[in-house]
């Protein structure tokens, strides 16, 4: 069977700094974290809906199944806020202090938005495949992955414009390296073991 997820690039090998350096180890590396656990568990899915069909996947589940390089491409990104957030204000708890809460907005709370979206987007896979084995209609399972895939990257775009001078090219010193799926970057995702935390606190 052609591995069509041989494509998907790792998180943060080619970094200059570890995890711990980039994305501190509060609130920011919590949320990070979560986020990348959630994209975790949706490639694991999607990989078993592949896998389950043999192949010959279904529109339908090639919209869940091409959803992983969507959110693949959502890493760099939240990768970037976290190092913004800890580069110009570090906090080693999981509270927001006033001061920076002044400055950086609801951006922390985007962010988990958008974590609690990809947790959504998992559910949704979890129910399509569900479907797929009881010989079910997929259509609205997949439909609603695509949805909540497209708010996560909505909440994200709205959380870096919420970050005053906010320079990608600077915060990215990992961008031309690797991200996304089924990697180790030193962080609790993507090993395809820790599984997510995402969907209870949606």
């Amino acid at each position: 069977m052609k591995n069509i997820f041989s494509g998907l690039k790792k998180p943060g090998r080619s970094s200059r700094r570890g995890p711990d350096q980039r994305f501190g180890t509060g609130l920011w590396r919590h949320n990070r974290d979560r986020f990348i656990r959630a994209v975790d568990r949706y490639y694991t899915t999607a990989v078993a809906i592949h896998e389950r069909s043999g192949g010959d996947s279904s529109a339908e589940a090639n919209t869940i199944i091409d959803g992983t390089q969507r959110l693949n491409d959502l890493v760099p990104s939240v990768d970037g806020i976290t190092a913004w957030l800890h580069t110009h204000h570090p906090v080693s708890g999981q509270v927001v202090p006033g001061h920076t809460r002044n400055i950086v907005g609801d951006a922390p709370e985007l962010l988990t938005k958008a974590s609690s979206k990809v947790a959504e987007a998992v559910l949704a896979a979890s129910m399509a495949r569900t479907e797929i084995i009881a010989d079910r209609p997929i259509g609205p399972s997949a439909e609603a992955t695509e949805r909540f895939i497209t708010d996560a990257a909505e909440l994200l775009e709205r959380a870096q414009r919420n970050l005053p001078v906010f320079d990608r090219a600077e915060e990215f010193d990992g961008a031309d390296g690797d991200h996304g799926a089924n990697g180790d970057d030193g962080a609790d995702g993507f090993n395809g073991a820790d599984g997510f935390n995402g969907a209870d606190e949606a």
